[in-house]
């Protein structure tokens, strides 16, 4: 991918870049990417100490389909019920507004039920939506290009990439009026040399958790690999692969919920021997200084970190990357089980192919809604929705570019392989 800048090619890491993406996000100047023509524009946004070029929204499908900065049309998953409404971003300041549909802080007084006038409705308007907690989970993976697959990343993707892509995804992301990379702890690859300073910087979010006085309990969020739960005599002890000096403690309620609600997915993940549960939660800090859990959510990823939702998703998945194939895996964020989306959409294709996958053949309502959506879409679609072996994927047409970026060499020694997020352009030297 080139972008320009007022006419003139941008190399975006450059101290050169970084003056002239000063210069234009001052004066409010649009970045062009001339992946393909007319070239889409893209707009300038602060993060993590430098400026970055992320594409407008609902631009994704504008990009050609090699460019880090292509995304499938929103109606292809669940993010097109939630843009614009849960989600909405500002190109003039470069922030990401979420609305969240779970509290952020407890109240130390129960709040008054609102009054009940018994006034007849003045206005049919549709409630305004708000984001899960597994949503927001979902939003900062798709955020994070997780979901995206290249078969140069097979081998490569380790926590400390994920640790990277999400905190990196929070960045300029607002929840109810502060920053959300704020109170976001994504545990850090653990080293046992590295104890001390790994819980030093983990203090320095929980104490962001702190309640001023005697006002509101602030909630922080938690995004980590699930690995355990201890039971104890008042609830149980949440153990995270990456945090094994921090536990979280749930009450009995809390830990009999997640086992009734997560159970199912937690026990075929067990019998699949194979990929990570990832859990995201909303806590706070009790006055002993231990962080408590107050509502969860789960979604399993593979061994290459991509969501799938069943097994017959995960076959696709596997096949895919077993064929070393290039792909964009689609997300519900929102929606219900039943809602169709596509499963991933190709990206090593001559165009765009949707790929849609019925997780119960035998769904004959389930089935109509798949079949609607795979024939009323923008792009081509392959379909699996019979009990037959799945049939071959469409043929490779032009190759995904062979200069996507990724980020340096993370603090755990770990190599790194994975796109910028958010269309994000950087470059960083290869690994040995």
């Amino acid at each position: 991918m080139t972008l320009f800048l007022n006419g003139t090619p941008l190399v975006v890491d450059s101290e050169t870049g970084q003056r002239a993406l000063t210069a234009a996000h001052n004066a409010g100047t649009r970045v062009k990417c001339v992946c393909r023509t007319p070239s889409p524009e893209m707009y300038i946004a602060a993060t993590t100490g430098k400026f970055i070029v992320k594409r407008m929204p609902g631009t994704g499908p504008d990009h050609a389909i090699d460019c880090p900065s292509f995304l499938a049309p929103e109606e292809l998953s669940g993010l097109a019920q939630i843009q614009a409404s849960a989600i909405t971003e500002d190109p003039d300041d470069g922030t990401t507004t979420l609305k969240l549909g779970f509290p952020l802080r407890k109240n130390s007084k129960s709040r008054t039920a609102p009054e009940q006038t018994g006034a007849k409705p003045t206005e049919a308007k549709v409630a305004p939506r708000k984001l899960t907690i597994t949503s927001v989970l979902h939003f900062l993976w798709h955020e994070a290009d997780l979901g995206n697959w290249y078969p140069r990343m097979e081998g490569k993707r380790f926590w400390g990439v994920i640790h990277y892509a999400l905190r990196r995804a929070a960045a300029a992301k607002i929840v109810n009026g502060q920053d959300l990379s704020r109170i976001l702890y994504v545990p850090e690859y653990f080293k046992l040399d590295d104890k001390s300073q790994i819980a030093a910087r983990r203090n320095r979010v929980f104490a962001n958790l702190r309640p001023a006085g005697r006002g509101a309990t602030p909630f922080g969020l938690v995004i980590s690999e699930y690995k355990g739960k201890e039971i104890t005599p008042h609830g149980a002890r949440f153990i995270f692969k990456h945090a094994p000096d921090c536990a979280f403690f749930a009450d009995k309620d809390l830990s009999k919920k997640f086992d009734k609600v997560f159970g199912e997915q937690l026990l075929l993940l067990e019998a699949m021997g194979s990929g990570h549960a990832i859990l995201i939660a909303s806590f706070s800090i009790a006055k002993a200084g231990y962080p408590v859990l107050h509502e969860i959510g789960v979604m399993l990823v593979t061994d290459n970190w991509i969501p799938f939702e069943g097994l017959r998703d995960l076959d696709v998945l596997t096949a895919l990357t077993e064929q070393s194939r290039a792909f964009q895996k689609q997300m519900r964020f929102n929606l219900p089980a039943d809602a169709p989306i596509a499963s991933a959409v190709l990206l090593d294709t001559t165009d765009p192919v949707a790929l849609f996958v019925a997780d119960n053949p035998d769904d004959a309502g389930a089935l109509a809604l798949l079949t609607k959506a795979s024939e009323e879409g923008r792009y081509a679609s392959w379909c699996w929705f019979d009990e037959e072996p799945m049939r071959p994927f469409p043929d490779r047409g032009a190759s995904p570019s062979s200069h996507h970026s990724r980020p340096p060499e993370g603090r755990a020694g770990e190599t790194w392989d994975n796109p910028i997020p958010s269309g994000a352009i950087e470059r960083f030297p290869d690994e040995d």
